[in-house]
């Protein structure tokens, strides 16, 4: 939980807010996966894709450009 502290003309105070989750979808499979607990990453073209297991990070090497383009067409391949 992030902490943000702040004084001010009547003493400190302190605000908590709650930690944001990101989530990203598995361009392989379509699945919502955490970035922060995601089981594979890969970079192409300077983007940092997640998956949701190696296996799926494997198939988006063989051919990234079919799921980068799917990505932005709507549709998986």
């Amino acid at each position: 939980m992030l902490t943000w502290l702040t004084a001010g003309l009547f003493g400190s105070v302190a605000r908590e807010w709650e930690e944001v989750t990101l989530m990203a979808k598995d361009p392989v499979c379509g699945m919502e996966v955490d970035e922060k607990k995601a089981a594979a990453t890969a970079a192409y073209k300077g983007k940092t894709y997640y998956f949701c297991a190696p296996a799926c990070k494997t198939t988006f090497q063989k051919t990234p450009e079919k799921y980068v383009a799917a990505e932005k067409g709507g549709s998986r391949g």
